[in-house]
């Protein structure tokens, strides 16, 4: 019997398009554990904006979901972040609906959905997973990311039903206020893309990799190629970059041409890959790694490619920040390394003299790791909506 609908909504690419969509399916999947009807609402950016909602539905992974079209034109970025009307056609379909999770989602519409669940006795949620900065932005972003966010994470939240965090930071700062469940990316360890195929490298050299994009306030790809030039010495190494062509590494840093040129033959760039084919690179790869800054937004966020690394048996190469110190290990499961260059490539340099009956007890170690299979989550779960559904 259903204990009635959610509707999950924000600014996901379902199945698999950004690391939104991991989330919320995986969350999504522990809720329909405990008898919840979730539907997903997200974003769909080959539709044209004049596009009727209700004639998007399709069925992902057993759900039903919905699309809104992705906004191009100042006009409908405007509608985009202020306006809730694709909620009166969506519950025309359901009859039952209990509550309504907002991820990340903009502040004016998301306090327009507070009022719009007061009158119509829905509860509210929150799904937060970073605090967004507004650094290196141009002065008209600043205006109105920075009015977002603070009206967003300091005034919005604090009147809601209810939040699901990522980070023990987000939780720290609003649990004094609100009913807060704080949950890391997760994943359904059932599915067949999870299967590690441990991998041996049976060769003579380490495979690092590295995923994602560079960024002025998240990962400092251009220090990983630093400490790695620093090591220049050394053979018996290799980097691939997933995500990253080499003319857009250099389009972000163009001193680095000197750099890769002499590095030509350790590292390769790889461009954009679907999420299964970036999946597949690392499971045969020895170590993944990133760079990241302690800051607000690495600390409030918390990184889904350590979580993938880890349930694809990979270990991870990091620095310490949000929660990881919770999850990983130094010698077990991976390695920290420190923003500092010269730490770094000491680092590095013992890393790269590991055996492979060493590697192996990392991986394994990762392998067993089941801090998030989303049904470890399933009762906390439970226990959050009990205090409000």
């Amino acid at each position: 019997m259903s204990n009635g609908t959610l509707l999950y909504i924000g600014g996901f690419e379902l199945p698999d398009k950004n690391a939104a969509a991991h989330r919320v399916l995986s969350n999504g999947k522990a809720m329909r554990e405990l008898g919840y009807n979730v539907v997903f609402v997200g974003i769909d950016k080959s539709l044209s904006f004049n596009t009727d909602i209700s004639t998007t539905h399709k069925s992902i992974q057993g759900f039903d979901c919905w699309s809104v079209p992705y906004p191009h034109k100042i006009d409908q970025w405007l509608s985009f972040l202020t306006t809730i009307s694709f909620i009166n056609v969506i519950k025309n379909e359901y009859t039952d609906i209990r509550g309504v999770i907002a991820y990340n989602y903009p502040s004016v519409a998301l306090y327009k959905l507070k009022r719009y669940g007061t009158k119509n006795n829905i509860k509210i949620i929150a799904d937060c997973t970073e605090w967004y900065s507004t650094k290196g932005s141009n002065f008209l972003f600043k205006l109105i990311k920075g009015f977002d966010s603070f009206f967003r994470m300091r005034i919005v939240h604090k009147r809601l039903d209810g939040l699901i965090v990522i980070s023990t930071y987000l939780e720290n700062y609003y649990k004094k206020n609100i009913n807060v469940l704080r949950v890391p990316p997760l994943v359904d360890k059932d599915e067949t893309k999870w299967d590690s195929k441990y991998i041996n490298n049976t060769g003579n050299k380490l495979s690092f990799s590295y995923s994602g994009s560079p960024g002025k306030n998240k990962d400092k790809i251009n220090k990983l190629i630093e400490v790695l030039y620093s090591l220049k010495e050394s053979e018996n190494y290799e980097l691939k970059v997933i995500g990253l062509t080499i003319n857009e590494y250099l389009d972000y840093y163009p001193e680095h041409e000197d750099m890769l040129s002499e590095l030509r033959n350790r590292i390769s760039f790889k461009g954009r890959l679907s999420h299964i084919n970036s999946i597949d690179q690392l499971m045969k790869s020895d170590f993944s790694i990133f760079i990241r800054e302690s800051n607000r937004l690495t600390n409030a966020g918390f990184p889904t490619k350590f979580v993938e690394s880890i349930n694809c048996g990979v270990p991870v190469i990091t620095t310490k920040t949000s929660d990881l110190g919770m999850y990983l290990v130094d010698d077990f499961n991976g390695f920290y390394i420190n923003e500092d260059l010269t730490e770094s490539v000491n680092k590095f340099s013992k890393i790269l003299q590991l055996t492979e009956k060493e590697i192996s007890r990392l991986k394994m170690n990762c392998i067993n790791d089941s801090n998030f299979n989303f049904k470890s989550y399933v009762g906390k779960f439970d226990d959050f909506f009990s205090k409000i559904l």
